[in-house]
């Protein structure tokens, strides 16, 4: 647990971060899974002066950002839960939420054989996986005392991904829009809606004065030239893997091996935690994001 900022609180374990934004009304932002529920309600419960949250924003709506969801709802019983209409969308499908819960019962046994919780934490409550209100593109959250968090669309790593800038603060809360840094420095291409919108969210957060870049997992990107040094890095990092896929398609590569080979290399860190078979489905996905383009 940090302070990022005048009104910005970092919680969690770097694997899932979560962000309390204001100092007397307040949102979280990222949900991330119950494992990290359960060490941000340890961090939580430290604090001396808290905020009331008034609201808790979903950045996308991928397991390891929404499973989280059920415990922050009990922690926070009179809060509303924002997203993305698209987010929405998806949190109201049945075969979704039962995916969901068996992910986030993997991930949780995971965390407890390791030693990173003290106990493993209760099955998820699907029912409580719901959205109360759609933000979207233009949108804002008004936190009072002239704080508020400005929506932006940010497709690309999925349809559903909105960011938050705080201008006050020159802070944009990214979640995975603009890639992942693995703990080793490896910058993992996240495509996985389509390569074209990805680039462009990118170039388009690029353009936005940003001091603290509020990453979903690894560490807190700091300083205008270290944030802008992240956008380049995820730029390179996605052309190279796109060219990579392309030439290992071009020469006959299968589809199996060379999603096998992509699983090897860029799922580590806490990604190593989540389920193996949607992790290779994520690689998949790159494979046929990069298919529609030859």
């Amino acid at each position: 647990m940090k302070s990022l900022s005048a009104n910005v609180l970092l919680l969690g374990n770097r694997n899932f971060n979560y962000y309390v934004v204001g100092k007397t009304e307040a949102v979280v932002i990222e949900c991330g899974m119950s494992t990290g529920v359960e060490i941000f309600a340890q961090q939580w419960r430290q604090i001396e002066d808290q905020p009331q949250i008034k609201s808790i924003l979903v950045l996308h709506s991928h397991f390891d950002h929404v499973c989280g969801i059920p415990m922050l709802k009990n922690l926070f019983p009179d809060t509303r839960v924002l997203a993305s209409a698209a987010a929405q969308k998806v949190l109201s499908l049945d075969k979704v939420l039962t995916s969901l819960g068996k992910a986030d019962e993997v991930v949780s046994a995971a965390y407890f054989s390791q030693g990173l919780i003290s106990s493993r934490p209760a099955p998820l409550q699907i029912d409580l996986l719901t959205v109360d209100q759609v933000v979207g593109e233009g949108d804002s959250v008004d936190l009072g005392g002239n704080l508020k968090l400005n929506i932006l669309a940010t497709p690309g790593h999925s349809p559903c991904s909105i960011a938050a800038y705080l201008a006050n603060e020159q802070i944009m809360f990214v979640s995975d829009a603009a890639g992942y840094r693995s703990p080793d420095g490896l910058m993992s291409p996240v495509f996985f809606q389509d390569y074209d919108l990805y680039m462009e969210t990118i170039r388009r957060l690029m353009t936005y004065p940003t001091e603290i870049l509020a990453v979903g997992h690894g560490e807190v990107v700091v300083g205008k030239g270290q944030v802008q040094q992240f956008y380049e890095q995820s730029l390179a990092a996605a052309q190279e893997a796109f060219n990579k896929i392309r030439e290992r398609l071009a020469e006959g590569e299968q589809e199996e091996n060379l999603a096998g080979e992509l699983y090897q290399t860029y799922i580590k860190g806490g990604l190593a935690f989540y389920p193996r078979n949607m992790m290779l489905g994520s690689m998949y996905q790159l494979i046929k994001n990069v298919q529609a383009r030859m």
